[in-house]
């Protein structure tokens, strides 16, 4: 090849080198590269059909701002997602006044909440993307690290909702062409700029919130923060556009924010939106802006009569399809309602009480700190529940609920704020003639009170109970907004009982609510089927406290509640439900067995009386049996110990084996007795039956009891005293089968806390009626040496097994259980009978009863002698 020729050849490699760097310059610039590049592919946040606009560089996303227009709209972005409570009671206010808006949620957020975002998108709400991080300031990113943030943040929400993200909002200055581009590239078709913030701050109340709407351009897109404050750039006008005032105040610990915001958020949108309704003006999706000409009222119109939007319903009461009067203003925030039921009854001075006449400072001084309890239930022994009710604003359903009540020959506890007592005597009156109570509600009905004074929440208490008073209208019980209550309630209450009319005042909450948000739209049937699960709640407990909420916008109809209230009655008071064993299937299959509890007004459970009353108060020097040392322990631990043959004994020698008892009597110097025991712990059902059967003849057992379910401070839901003491008041003896079922194999000092607190929790309840006693039932009965040792040192004076272990929980029919008690029965022995009352023991009570009739009739010879284990063990 010549000189020539390889100089042309060069060349050309020169040019066609420059030319495919420059493609592939323009490649990696447009983004492309991007889109088939390792990061796609790496993270995974395209799918393979989804397309990148990158190819369109000089196409931009559209900004929306702020419209100016005749017609009467504005959109609503909320920034940012709050925790599921919050977030819930927003979509219930929005659905509420009829509001579609638009939630601005970042990539992380939604990752960590999809349920909230699925809630959001299920309710008809907009979703637009925050980018990955919204509290991280992106103008310092480059194209492609926009590219890649916004579109990860979009397929992170875009895989939860199962749809399109076309909005974009993230934190920047100033909204730079290639800002634009790149969300345009990434789907993104709008991006929202707004400069009116609003947050937990903005308002102090309802008639700052009205002002505020009613000065607001139409057009405005009104964003709000769902956590923390605003930041400096939103503190800043971006327009001339009027904003609230807000007090930035200086000094405020972050933990005093938190709290503060979780107590008003909520209060902050429903004053704007109730603003918003009073002002007559629409909200419409901040897409629906963008599509908005200037002075055009077309797409409001369009959007409008989609909704059946009409002003003239803004204000008013309108009937559903159902023919039901639905209240518009049915707020939380009764005190600040306007009167919108027909029916209503205008504020009158005669309710007016002086609240000078009281030197409340001075009430509280003298208190000097102390709080009243908490009620969440009733301790007494009376077979009844009681249900309480709030909100009177719905007519319908009011007079649904009392004659649901009369239905079930049952009366309820209604608490009644100061609005209510000004607005609806005649409901009240109709309240008391149906032979319920009322109670009272206090003023501030939300959770606004909780940000209130000590001082401030005594004169609301004050004020609605002299209200009461001069109606002739007698209570002992308050019962805050919707439950809420902290140290500044309790405090209020109790620097009020020294004065007469308040002496007697209790502070109660409830156990149960089966109105929530989560039952939205559903039917009553449905609701108790649900919350009262009946593989968790068998029954409701004696002294239970059930709440429901006659205010709520979460049916469509007036009945649903008053529907709760006669199938709860009928399937948790009057009757309730036992597992019964299955042999076939080896399941247990829950059966329906009458309990014959009444529904009575929170007065009746109140009242104490030395010599007839129910009610009881917890002991307050409750304690665990003395101790022992080891050496005091082991001089008495092969005496006392009553085994059972088939039971080892775990860790004992041969030699000391043969000084333990493996029978199983108890000693009666030849007298033929039966001593029936009662294992574990059960429902008010299943214990109740067994209690009735030996009332029914004359007889009494010994029951082992577990420690937690009795225990008021372990947690759990159904744990019981009232049926403790129930058992003990009946003349039965009562022993500890430890606090959780532990078994005696259990780390020793694990097990003497164990065995120490099952007493001490058993003492609490009953230690002032003589029936706990020092006795030991090993859970499952199994025996080891540091067990036994560890059980005498902690101060039990029996560890006692027996002879007969019938296993009544999986017994296929009471006759057989019968007859299997009646094989093993000893003459002229003592015989421990190792029963259950637990849920699972469903032939018990009825063996029990068998038997029982049988030794009374003779059948058996020589009768047994019935007795509990005190009888002969001292």
């Amino acid at each position: 090849m010549n000189k020539r020729k390889i100089i042309i050849l060069g060349i050309a490699f020169i040019i066609m080198f420059t030319i495919g760097l420059m493609m592939y310059m323009n490649y990696v610039g447009s983004g492309k590269a991007k889109e088939n590049g390792d990061i796609y592919n790496e993270n995974n946040y395209q799918k393979s059909n989804d397309k990148i606009n990158v190819l369109d560089t000089d196409k931009k996303a559209q900004v929306i701002r702020n419209v100016t227009t005749s017609a009467k709209i504005l959109s609503i972005s909320f920034e940012g997602i709050d925790d599921n409570d919050t977030m819930t009671k927003v979509l219930e206010l929005l659905d509420k006044y009829k509001v579609k808006a638009t939630f601005i949620v970042s990539g992380i957020d939604s990752a960590e909440n999809p349920d909230i975002l699925n809630q959001i998108k299920d309710e008809g709400h907009e979703i637009g993307n925050a980018s990955l991080n919204y509290k991280i300031n992106v103008d310092d990113k480059s194209k492609e690290e926009l590219i890649y943030d916004f579109s990860k943040s979009n397929k992170i929400i875009e895989d939860i909702i199962n749809d399109k993200v076309n909005l974009l909002k993230c934190k920047s200055e100033t909204y730079s062409d290639e800002l634009l581009e790149a969300a345009y590239a990434c789907g993104n078709e709008y991006v929202l700029d707004s400069d009116i913030y609003l947050n937990y701050q903005s308002f102090k109340n309802y008639e700052e919130a009205y002002g505020y709407v009613n000065r607001l351009k139409n057009g405005s897109i009104l964003s709000i923060k769902l956590n923390g404050v605003l930041d400096e750039t939103e503190y800043t006008n971006k327009t001339n556009n009027e904003k609230p005032a807000i007090d930035k105040e200086s000094g405020i610990k972050e933990k005093d924010i938190e709290e503060k915001h979780q107590v008003t958020t909520f209060e902050m949108i429903e004053w704007l939106l109730r603003a918003i309704s009073q002002n007559k003006k629409a909200v419409v999706k901040v897409t629906d802006l963008a599509n908005i000409v200037p002075d055009n009222n077309s797409i409001f119109n369009s959007y409008t009569s989609t909704l059946n939007y009409n002003y003239r319903d803004i204000n008013t009461n309108k009937s559903n399809h159902n023919g039901i009067v639905e209240d518009k203003n049915n707020s939380n925030n009764a005190g600040n309602n306007e009167i919108t039921d027909e029916k209503a009854e205008k504020p009158n001075s005669k309710y007016e009480v002086d609240l000078n006449s009281v030197d409340f400072k001075n009430l509280i001084d003298i208190n000097d700190k102390r709080v009243v309890d908490i009620n969440s239930e009733i301790y007494t022994t009376k077979n009844s529940v009681t249900y309480t009710f709030k909100g009177l604003s719905n007519e319908n359903t009011l007079d649904y609920v009392l004659e649901s009540l009369k239905q079930i020959n049952g009366h309820g506890t209604f608490f009644v704020t100061k609005d209510e007592i000004e607005k609806y005597p005649e409901r009240i009156n109709k309240i008391i003639e149906y032979g319920n109570e009322i109670g009272n509600g206090g003023v501030t009905n939300n959770t606004k009170l909780l940000s209130k004074s000590t001082e401030d929440i005594a004169k609301e208490i004050y004020e609605v109970g002299i209200m009461l008073k001069n109606r002739g209208i007698k209570t002992n019980a308050y019962m805050p907004g919707y439950g809420y209550v902290n140290e500044n309630v309790r405090e209020a209450l109790s620097s009020l009982k020294s004065l007469e009319e308040f002496k007697n005042y209790e502070l109660f909450t409830y156990t149960k609510s089966p109105v929530i948000t989560k039952y939205k739209r559903w039917k009553s049937d449905e609701i108790i089927n649900d919350y009262f699960n009946i593989n968790t709640y068998l029954s409701l407990r004696k002294g239970e406290v059930v709440y429901f909420r006659l205010d709520s916008d979460l049916f469509d109809d007036y009945v649903t509640v008053g529907n709760m209230i006669t199938n709860l009655t009928e399937n948790y008071v009057k009757n309730g439900y036992i597992h019964r064993f299955d042999s076939k299937t080896n399941l247990y299959v829950p059966i329906k067995k009458k309990l014959g509890y009444s529904v009575v007004t929170l007065n009746e459970l109140q009242e104490i009386d030395a010599i007839n009353s129910k009610r009881y108060s917890l002991k307050k020097d409750f304690s665990a049996l003395p101790q022992r040392t080891v050496k005091e322990a082991d001089a008495i631990l092969q005496k006392n110990y009553i085994g059972n043959i088939y039971v080892d004994l775990h860790g004992f020698n041969e030699e000391e084996q043969a000084k333990m008892d493996t029978e199983g009597f108890v000693n009666t110097n030849g007298e033929s007795a039966v001593f029936f025991t009662f294992d574990d712990w059960g429902s008010d059902v299943v214990i109740n039956d067994i209690l009735d059967v030996l009332d029914k003849h004359n007889v009494k057992g010994t029951f082992f009891a577990l420690g937690k379910y009795v225990d008021i401070e372990s947690n759990i839901s159904n744990a019981n005293p009232n049926l403790l003491r129930t058992i003990a008041l009946r003349g039965h003896d009562i022993g500890s089968h430890t606090y959780d079922h532990d078994k005696l194999d259990t780390d020793p000092e694990e097990l003497k806390i164990s065995l120490n607190k099952s007493h001490m929790v058993m003492d609490r309840v009953i230690g002032d009626l003589g029936s706990l006693k020092p006795y030991l039932r090993p859970p499952t009965l199994y025996i080891n040496k540091s067990g036994l040792e560890t059980a005498f040192q902690c101060g039990f004076d029996y560890v006692i097994n027996g002879n007969i272990s019938t296993h009544d929980y999986e017994a296929a029919s009471g006759e057989e259980l019968l007859e299997g008690l009646e094989s093993e029965l000893v003459k002229k022995k003592g015989n421990i009978v190792v029963m259950h009352m637990n849920n699972q023991a469903s032939y018990t009570a009825e063996a029990l009863d068998k038997f029982l009739t049988k030794n009374e009739q003779g059948i058996y010879g020589e009768r047994y002698r019935i007795a509990k284990l005190s009888d002969y063990l001292n």
